[in-house]
């Protein structure tokens, strides 16, 4: 039968299989994140696009270059958005995506006590902080330091008693440590504005905040993932304690941004329908902004603004290392990467829907 298909008029037999099977898929949030990638000093020609319905409004297409092997595509801002996009995508039946790593690539708060501007974190955790209660911090007990408190708990910073799923995701520490090694030798701009800003840090109680004057490097740090943008120290101490309670404190609060959590989501569930591997996802971010003020309890400026060139630098450093990712699995498909890195840790949700028992969890099932 199919040596009489062969023989019919028009017959393409490259048309027989159309899927797209990447071996790397950047995801950036908003168009900015893209900005390196797509313009035309990149060392990578994104020449086609494929239209998907279900996309982000304004973002309705994934770029593709020429040979198929490497994709991009911008999910839009915020959980909701990013998940969404996700689910379209890997419901397509555009893409084959069994093999395909995955990098996320976005820009993010980062911690003063942790690092610094234009720095670029590669997580092995992913925290949703803002599944809690709040309650009004003018009303709340003078025991508490906050008013977030994880959803059934009886006070902060305590494991939830009631689980959503998003809350932690752990991912292939293996492979983020060779992606790392990938970035060796990169090396990250750093401007005199965000040296200006660094400069203010400079002398805090107890040099506490002295990662935060050291020029931008590549580090290991892991993300909480939340749609409230918050500033201030007595916030961002809050959050970073709660990622603490939810991973037995295993998870380094490094960086913030909004959409890690959803996408990890999105793509646990495409795993468990064996259409994508979830040991192959490494997530960047890079510090566009402090969480914080250089001094503690000061007032915060209204509106808050994320300064041009420091943003400038944070994305232009994501490219940069990410380029040495996608160069590096491109080069060492056929004897590093097609069959996959194993992880050693466990991978996956709070639940442990992918197998395993969660390693960030202490007996009883609560940190």
């Amino acid at each position: 039968m199919m040596q009489f298909v062969k023989q019919l008029p028009g017959y393409d037999s490259h048309a027989v299989n159309t899927k797209i099977a990447p071996q790397i898929f950047i995801l950036a949030m908003f168009h900015k994140e893209a900005e390196n990638w797509l313009s035309g000093d990149s060392e990578f020609n994104f020449s086609r696009s494929v239209p998907l319905p279900g996309l982000s409004r304004g973002y309705g297409d994934v770029k593709v270059t020429e040979d198929g092997r490497v994709c991009l595509l911008i999910l839009g801002t915020a959980l909701i958005n990013a998940a969404l996009s996700i689910a379209a995508l890997v419901s397509s039946g555009e893409f084959d995506l069994v093999k395909t790593y995955f990098l996320i690539s976005g820009i993010a708060g980062v911690n003063p006590r942790q690092a610094t501007i234009g720095s670029v974190a590669f997580a092995k955790f992913v925290v949703q902080v803002d599944t809690q209660q709040e309650f009004d911090a003018r009303q709340i007990s003078p025991s508490w330091s906050t008013g977030y408190v994880p959803s059934g708990a009886a006070s902060p910073a305590t494991f939830p008693l009631l689980l959503h799923g998003s809350e932690v995701f752990e991912l292939n520490e293996e492979l983020r440590r060779r992606a790392m090694l990938l970035t060796s030798g990169v090396s990250l701009v750093d401007s005199e504005r965000s040296q200006e800003i660094r400069a203010l840090f400079a002398g805090s109680l107890d040099d506490k905040y002295h990662p935060a004057t050291l020029r931008p490097s590549i580090i290991k740090g892991d993300t909480l993932s939340a749609n409230t943008f918050w500033h201030g120290n007595l916030l961002s101490d809050a959050m970073g304690n709660t990622s603490s309670a939810y991973t037995n404190g295993k998870a380094q609060y490094v960086v913030t941004a909004q959409e890690d959590s959803a996408v990890l989501a999105a793509m646990l569930r495409a795993a468990l329908q064996h259409q994508v591997d979830f040991s192959r996802i490494i997530v960047t971010r890079s510090g566009s902004n402090f969480d914080r003020g250089c001094h503690d309890n000061e007032p915060i400026p209204v509106p808050l603004t994320l300064d041009p060139q420091v943003a400038a630098d944070a994305l232009r450093n994501l490219y940069l290392a990410g380029t040495k990712i996608v160069h590096g699995i491109l080069e060492g498909w056929a004897e590093t990467f097609h069959d996959g890195i194993p992880a050693q840790n466990y991978i996956g949700d709070v639940f442990g829907s992918l197998g395993g028992k969660p390693d960030f969890l202490v007996e009883g099932g609560k940190s």
